[in-house]
C-alpha cells in the first residue's frame, strides 16, 4: 500500500487489522470520485492473500502480489456496473483489466464509456448476485481469503437484499469489500452489516505530487490543476 498517496493513518489501519488477524467479513469504502477509495481496496486485499505481508502491505514479490497486481488472482473477485439485463461482470472483464492498469481512480462515467454504454443505464443485476453467490460457494484454492471488491454497490437497488444472507453469514474465509461514493444510496441493510472506512478526497498537495511524479508536470502547472481538482486525482 505505500504506492498510494496519503492516507497513512488509514494504512496503517488496514495493514495492522491483517498483520493481527482482524479482519472484518465485510467492509464498507465511502471515497468521492477520484479517490483513493478503490486503489486502497485493491491494494487490501492484495495483502490479505500476500504469502509474507509486510508493516506496510503486500511484500510485493510473492505469486499472489504478481497475480493480485495484474487482477487475475482466482480468489480475489470484482464486481462492478455494467449494460444489459443478463450480463455480468465476467463478460467485460477484460476491459477491467485494462481500465484498472491504467487508471485505479476511474469514475463511473469513464468505465462506461469504455464498455460502450452510450446513454444505458448501468447496474448490478441479479444475474450478478447469483454469480456472486456461485463464485463465494466454491472452496479457495489460492489464497487465505475468498474476496469480492464490489465498486460502486449504489447500484445493486433493490437487488441487494440478495446478498444479505452472504453478508450475514458468509463462507468461511471470505471478505466482502465494498466502495462506494454515495452511502445513502445504498440499503440501510447493507450498510449495517458492514465496517466502514471513510476515505477523503486527495489534498492539493498529493495531487500535485502524483501531477509531477507521474505526469512530469511542472511545479507550478500541477500547483495550478491541483487547487481546481477538489480532491479528485481521476
Amino acid at each position: 500500500m505505500q504506492h498510494i498517496l496519503g492516507h497513512t493513518a488509514i494504512k496503517q489501519h488496514l495493514a495492522n487489522s491483517v498483520l493481527r488477524g482482524r479482519i472484518s467479513h465485510a467492509q464498507l469504502f465511502i471515497g468521492p470520485e477520484g479517490s483513493a477509495a478503490l486503489h486502497l481496496a485493491i491494494a487490501y486485499a492484495s495483502m490479505v492473500n500476500c504469502q509474507n505481508p509486510q508493516t506496510t502491505g503486500g511484500c510485493g514479490n510473492c505469486d499472489a502480489c504478481y497475480k493480485s497486481s495484474k487482477f487475475i488472482h482466482p480468489g480475489i473477485h470484482f464486481s462492478y456496473p455494467t449494460v444489459g439485463t443478463k450480463a455480468k461482470s465476467t463478460d467485460f472483464i477484460k476491459p477491467w483489466r485494462q481500465a484498472l492498469s491504467e487508471n485505479q481512480h476511474l469514475s463511473t462515467f469513464n468505465w462506461l464509456q469504455t464498455i460502450n454504454a452510450d446513454n444505458k443505464q448501468g447496474n448490478i443485476n441479479v444475474e450478478e448476485c447469483e454469480d456472486i453467490f456461485r463464485k463465494l460457494s466454491f472452496t479457495a484454492f489460492e489464497g487465505k481469503y475468498k474476496i469480492l471488491i464490489m465498486w460502486r454497490p449504489e447500484f445493486l437497488g433493490k437487488e441487494g437484499n440478495r446478498l444479505l444472507k452472504l453478508l450475514e453469514e458468509p463462507p468461511d474465509n471470505t471478505l466482502f469489500i465494498l466502495v462506494a461514493e454515495n452511502p445513502d444510496a445504498l440499503l440501510n441493510t447493507i450498510v449495517s452489516r458492514t465496517q466502514i472506512l471513510r476515505i477523503p478526497g486527495y489534498t492539493d498537495a498529493e495531487i500535485a505530487q502524483y501531477l509531477t511524479q507521474f505526469h512530469q508536470t511542472s511545479p507550478q502547472q500541477a500547483t495550478l490543476i491541483a487547487a481546481v481538482a477538489e480532491g479528485n486525482l481521476n
